[in-house]
């Protein structure tokens, strides 16, 4: 196969001899690193199906999807064309097919013909076409491009951009080329995916790109997710590069028992470090709402502040209706952190309003809570501490009952611990002022010191424990009852034991290894009445499987639940042969009782009628790499029921992904 190639230059000289003698030295070299390349030269425009990928189905690299010549760079403003076979005159009009490259001032052009003018400086090719031109691949059917101002049409268009670490690419039924790295796109559809991956694009009539501004405008658009329609836009404006930008978000429409909503959301990106969200929208039956949003970032610092505003609810009657977030968090060393968490609403009210059953359990007591944390060294070991300062905001029912729960005025607690060979020797401690309207005040000091073995190998493992929970209150008079002490000493024995087996099998078309890992955990806690202790934060924990392994049943300090009890479970896991990663979980567990003493919420000792528990399992895992699964049950083997169970599913995209 013979290869021609030519070079010309809106430069060139004027002597007609000297150029002839210049351009048949380029064409001498050309020739050559034609024919090396045109054997493997395959330009492969595929469907026009939106991103299909290449042929290993991996993502192609925007800078090996054209073949150059192979030759030294071209001199500014020359054009070099390498060709199968050349025909016309040279500096006026020439005609090149088969395997074309053309380069000119860093692009290069691939297609099977084109018609060189170089009158015009301008070239058009056919039937199929790659140009690659600062960073950016365009294929399609046909182009007429000039070569000097980078302008030109192509016709059924794929094309592939990386800005700013963001890959763009789209489908387009026409692509114009308007110089300086702006394009305007018609009937066009683009992502942010990798090539062959369509989970979701944005399909519009007209897109204008300009990649100097780092900005695109879409006209008539359409979000489609999993190839169902999601949104429209008449006209959205969005940043090639990844970068923030200010503009409108999508707008949100939602349809209720309160009427039909509408959220229009403006994003200020005011630095790169600080960002505000104005919202400002309507609820059919209740009126205008305003949403604001402002964030920040600092090195040391950042932050959170969200604030709803309803000036006026035309269904309640209620005007000023508000709810009002801030969270801030500083590293004020090293060692040393502090923050702030804030919560109010306007009225008890508000969360049976604008919420659904999950968001009014879940905001009882709003937090407001103030802490300051270190962690660091001390006496040759682990230390941490913290003091904070906490209050609720607690809302009303229906019926205008309360429940308030104590506010911490302060609390102050440390957690020390030291390894010695195969033991580990520490100590917690907590003091805590615990204040209400409408209830005894009291302080309460927590002082838990312990040791505990860790006799581990590559098979499995055995810890015992030995501890000594001392709790001491010092109360308050009220309601005619004088101040008093009173306090309480119990110890803690338990031995956590495990062992695991493994082999290896073939699952989801490859190499996985399966473990089965079966576990004992045995405690021990004296049963002894706490009647006479108050209850300030205690409550019970619901039944579950991480509820076997556990020391005390009850949440909070005030109650220690009575133990005599081993705890028998079986988990396998499944993980990735090649990286170890885990796939999957599951796990099946039961308690057996030794002794029917318990201690009950209220600080009595009663009876346990049952020997053993109820069974608990749990199974989570990913399906198909992103999508995962998590479910539960408790199930009653007495009633033959479950007591509780749970499902759900997620989805976990990749980084800078839908």
């Amino acid at each position: 196969m013979l290869a021609l190639g030519f070079c010309f230059g809106t430069h060139c000289a004027a002597d007609t001899v000297a150029a002839e003698e210049a351009d048949g030295r380029v064409a001498e070299g050309g020739a050559q690193g034609a024919s090396e390349s045109a054997q493997a030269f395959d330009l492969t425009l595929g469907s026009t199906c939106l991103f299909c990928s290449n042929e290993s189905g991996s993502p192609e690299r925007t800078e090996a999807a054209v073949q150059g010549s192979g030759e030294a760079s071209v001199p500014e403003d020359y054009t070099r064309i390498v060709a199968d076979r050349m025909e016309g005159q040279s500096k006026v009009k020439v005609r090149a097919e088969g395997s074309v490259i053309i380069e000119r001032d860093g692009a290069v052009l691939n297609t099977d013909w084109a018609d060189y003018d170089q009158s015009g400086d301008t070239v058009t090719v056919g039937d199929r076409f790659a140009l690659q031109q600062d960073g950016t691949l365009i294929r399609g059917e046909t182009l007429t491009y000039n070569l000097d101002q980078q302008t030109g049409e192509a016709h059924n268009v794929r094309m592939e951009t990386e800005q700013g670490g963001r890959r763009l690419q789209s489908v387009s039924r026409t692509a114009e080329m308007l110089g300086e790295g702006r394009y305007k796109l018609t009937e066009t559809q683009f992502n942010t995916c990798s090539a062959g991956d369509a989970g979701w694009y944005v399909k519009a009539a007209s897109v204008e790109a300009d990649r100097g501004k780092g900005i695109g405008v879409a006209k008539h658009a359409a979000f489609v997710f999993g190839g169902v329609p999601l949104f429209y836009t008449p006209w959205a404006d969005f940043p090639l590069d990844g970068n923030r930008k200010s503009g409108l978000l999508v707008p949100s429409v939602s349809a209720g028992s309160d009427g039909v909503s509408l959220s229009v959301p403006y994003y200020f990106n005011l630095a790169p470090n600080f960002d505000a969200t104005f919202a400002p929208g309507i609820i059919g039956e209740r009126g205008a709402t305003f949403d604001g949003q402002i964030r920040y970032l600092r090195p040391d610092y950042s932050g959170q502040t969200d604030l709803t505003w309803l000036p006026h609810d035309k269904k309640s009657g209620r005007n000023n209706r508000y709810q009002a977030k801030w969270q801030h968090r500083h590293d004020i060393s090293d060692t040393l952190q502090a923050g702030v968490d804030f919560n109010q609403v306007s009225d008890s009210g508000y969360y049976r309003d604008f919420y659904g059953g999950e968001e009014i359990a879940g905001n009882v007591n709003l937090n407001r809570r103030v802490w300051l944390d270190y962690g660091g060294r001390a006496a040759g070991g682990s230390l941490n501490a913290g003091l904070s300062v906490q209050k609720y905001q607690t809302l009303a029912n229906q019926s205008g009952y309360k429940d308030e729960p104590y506010a911490i005025m302060p609390r102050l607690s440390a957690d020390w611990h030291k390894n010695a060979g195969r033991a580990q020797i520490g100590v917690s401690a907590q003091f805590t002022r615990f204040s209400h309207d409408g209830r005894q005040d009291g302080s309460r000091l927590v002082v838990y010191p312990g040791i505990k073995w860790d006799f581990s190998n590559s098979w499995g493992y055995v810890r015992p424990k030995l501890g000594l929970h001392a709790t001491y209150y010092s109360l308050d008079s009220f309601g005619g009852k004088a101040s008093r002490s009173v306090g309480r000493v119990l110890p803690v024995v338990n031995i956590d034991g495990g062992t695991t087996f493994e082999r290896n099998t073939r699952l989801f078309g490859g190499g996985v290894v399966q473990t089965i890992e079966p576990r004992l955990f045995y405690n021990y806690i004296p049963a002894k009445s706490q009647n006479d202790l108050p209850n300030f934060d205690s409550s019970e924990s619901s039944f579950g499987y991480g509820q076997l392994f556990r020391e005390n049943l009850y949440y909070g300090n005030d109650r220690i639940n009575a133990a005599n009890s081993l705890s028998t479970a079986v988990q396998s896991r499944i993980l990735d042969g090649a990286t170890g990663e885990e796939r999957f979980r599951a796990g099946i567990g039961q308690k057996f009782y030794f002794k029917d003493d318990a201690v009950m919420l209220d600080g009595s000792v009663g009876k346990n009628p049952r020997s053993r528990s109820d069974w608990v399992a749990f199974a989570s895992g990913g399906i198909g790499g992103r999508f995962t699964l998590d479910s539960s049950i408790h199930y009653n083997q007495n009633d033959k029921r479950a007591e509780h169970y749970a499902v759900g599913a997620g989805y976990r995209p990749a980084p800078e992904k839908c």
